[in-house]
Order: structure tokens, then C-alpha cells, then sequence
């Protein structure tokens, strides 16, 4: 096990003291049990306990798991559920005694591989998270980016005392929501961490493209449209070839252009 100590006292706001564990890898879920006590003699706030979990070496994201000041010693879980070939390690940001263990968590659910999502632009990006172990109500689940928004629960479906999956949601995907997501759960007992899966989102909306030349061929007909409404379908059959080739002001300045052949 580790140890590490940290005072406060006298220092600036903003400091901290790091504790990082070796680079881990497992093609199973990792337990890392924990203790902690963060506390102050005079009633403030001593800080904030952050514990981080980074991935083969990349971005160090947003704490998986946070507490400030308590009043006794508390124990807490991390299941890491990374799997080979990835590799992680923990960073904790102020104290604690931290033992890695190999039985499974007792109070949080883990994860099994997350699976690669691929879209199109504009359409909703569905992840499942699927766990091992219990939930309730009181559980904060949620699907965490590097670099990108996070997305929050759409549905859960619990099959059991043990078995649940979690559905998550990018809406209206775009290229700045590609990327990579893992499926994260913060339970009284401590948290939940899948392994990255990348969100691919490929072309653009179809319904952006179709929408702008329905509306060069509205304008064109409009402003060169003469005599009866019979004329319009031909018009639009004259027409369709320079709507692909020429822009909006070639097309819509082009004279006789329903006379032509």
C-alpha cells in the first residue's frame, strides 16, 4: 500500500500535492480501495481530494472522483475497467493510504468493454454502458469526453440485481463531437471507469444539403418565372443540371434559361 500525508497549513490557495500510482494494465477490472480523512482544526476548508484516471499517457480530463473536508476516516472504491492493451494510472491530488486489490468491488459496479460508435452528421450517437453490479437512484451515471461534451443518461434497463446497462446520447452529432467517451458511475461506495471508445461522425447532414438546392430552385423559378404555373416542372427539369455545376448567382442571372434545351 501507499501513504501519503499532506498539510495544508501555511500554504497558497491552489497548490497541490500529487500522488501517482505506476502504469497499470489488466484485461479485467482493476479494484482500488482507499482511505481518506481530509479535515481542518479551525473549521475551514483544507482543499479538495481529487482523484484523477488517465489513459495510455493521454489527457488527464476531469476528476473521476472528488470529496472536500470529512469528519472521520472514509473509504472509498475505484473500478477500473480500461482493459488490454490500454494501460492507465491514478493520479490523487492532496492525501490518503491506497491499496490495489484483486476481489471486485463490493459497493461499485463495473463495466465491461465500451464499443466504438459510428454515425452519421446529424444523427443521435447511442453508447451502451453495460455493468456489473447493483444501482439505484441515488447513483450519478454519466458519459464522460476528453475534449468534448459530456452526455447524460438517456435510460438504464436493470436485468437484474447484478446486470445493468446504461444508454447515453450525443444529439445531433457533429464532427466537434467525435472523439473519444467512457462510461462513468459515482456510487456512495466510490466510482465506476470504462475504457475510452471513439465516437466517429462521418459527412455532413443530408437534410442540409437537399434544403439548399430546394432553395435555388425556388428562387431561380421566382425570379424568371413568366405566364402560367404549368411551366414550373419544366423550368425545374432545365435547370437541374446547372444547379449542380453553377452557384446561385450564375443560375439565377442566366437569361432564357427556361427557353433552353
Amino acid at each position: 500500500g501507499s501513504f501519503m500525508l499532506v498539510n495544508t497549513s501555511g500554504r497558497f490557495a491552489g497548490q497541490k500535492a500529487h500522488l501517482l500510482m505506476p502504469h497499470l494494465k489488466e484485461n479485467d477490472t482493476h479494484c482500488i480501495d482507499f482511505h481518506y480523512y481530509v479535515s481542518s482544526k479551525s473549521g475551514a476548508s483544507p482543499g479538495t481530494l481529487n482523484v484523477y484516471v488517465k489513459v495510455n499517457d493521454g489527457p488527464i480530463g476531469n476528476p473521476v472522483w472528488n470529496t472536500s473536508i470529512t469528519a472521520t476516516w472514509n473509504r472509498a472504491e475505484l473500478a477500473i475497467s480500461t482493459f488490454w492493451p490500454n494501460f492507465y494510472q491514478v493520479l490523487l491530488w492532496s492525501c490518503i493510504t491506497l491499496t490495489l486489490v484483486s476481489f471486485p468491488t463490493a459497493k461499485t459496479p463495473h463495466f465491461l468493454r465500451l464499443q466504438s460508435v459510428e454515425v452519421n452528421a446529424g444523427q443521435f450517437a447511442t453508447f451502451q454502458c453495460t455493468a456489473n453490479g447493483g444501482t439505484d437512484s441515488g447513483d450519478k451515471l454519466w458519459l464522460q469526453g476528453i475534449y468534448v461534451r459530456d452526455a447524460p443518461l438517456k435510460d438504464i434497463k436493470v436485468f437484474n440485481a447484478r446486470r445493468f446497462v446504461a444508454l447515453f446520447s450525443v444529439v445531433n452529432a457533429t464532427k466537434r463531437d467525435a472523439g473519444n467517451y467512457r462510461c462513468m458511475i459515482r456510487t456512495e461506495g466510490g466510482v465506476g471507469v470504462s475504457n475510452y471508445a471513439e465516437l466517429i461522425v462521418k459527412g455532413t447532414s443530408p437534410y442540409k444539403s437537399v434544403f439548399a438546392c430546394s432553395v435555388y430552385g425556388i428562387r431561380c423559378c421566382c425570379g424568371m418565372m413568366c405566364g402560367t404555373g404549368d411551366q414550373v416542372p419544366e423550368l425545374l427539369k432545365r435547370t437541374e443540371g446547372l444547379l449542380v455545376s453553377g452557384d446561385e448567382n450564375q443560375i439565377c442571372n442566366h437569361e432564357g434559361i427556361g427557353m433552353k434545351s
